[in-house]
């Protein structure tokens, strides 16, 4: 009985697909893309790049720790660079356009709910409230530009474009574990 039990219960699980046993790598998907896909992910990053590089704004309007206003300035300085670099990339051959990211309508609505939640909540923080916002927010935007990095430079044939995509891809990590630092010794009780 228990094994016409145990039999009945391999079939059912190998007729449904459930995946008994690890059958190893699964297969990796297409890594073509059209110059229009490609050009997509590019605007995508320089926008997020343009945004990060008004990090160290804030320091006009609100009062933050020397830790963090130097951070938000290292974010800044690194994204003005890593903008006008995607900048001159853009005019090679072939070339990019950084203003058609093609974001379907939902995603544009929720992005612009998350800035503008976060701004919200920026402007009325103060003290700890305030740095946890800010370094929260970064973290994320910084993990974003060091993906979208990652991603591109996974497909990019042209060289010179590679090699500063995996340079962005390392800056934006090695912000980003600065970023995790901080906010890990800072905020963690």
């Amino acid at each position: 009985m228990l094994l016409r039990v145990s039999a009945v219960v391999l079939a059912v699980g190998l007729l449904s697909g459930c995946a008994l046993f690890d059958s190893g790598p699964k297969p990796v998907a297409s890594t073509y893309v059209t110059l229009s896909d490609s050009s997509a992910g590019y605007a995508l990053l320089y926008e997020t790049v343009s945004k990060q590089k008004r990090a160290n704004l804030l320091s006009y309007i609100k009062k933050e720790t020397p830790e963090l206003k130097a951070l938000l300035e290292r974010i800044a300085e690194t994204s003005r660079a890593t903008a006008d670099e995607l900048e001159a990339l853009a005019k090679a051959a072939p070339p990019l356009n950084l203003a058609a990211t093609r974001l379907p309508k939902m995603e544009l609505a929720a992005r612009e709910s998350i800035e503008k939640d976060t701004r919200k909540d920026i402007l009325e923080s103060k003290g700890v409230d305030l740095e946890f916002t800010m370094v929260s927010s970064q973290l994320s935007g910084l993990n974003y530009a060091a993906h979208l990095a990652r991603s591109l430079a996974a497909v990019e044939t042209s060289e010179p474009r590679k090699a500063f995509l995996q340079r962005t891809d390392r800056k934006y990590s090695q912000l980003h574990d600065q970023v995790y630092k901080m906010m890990y010794t800072r905020y963690r009780s």
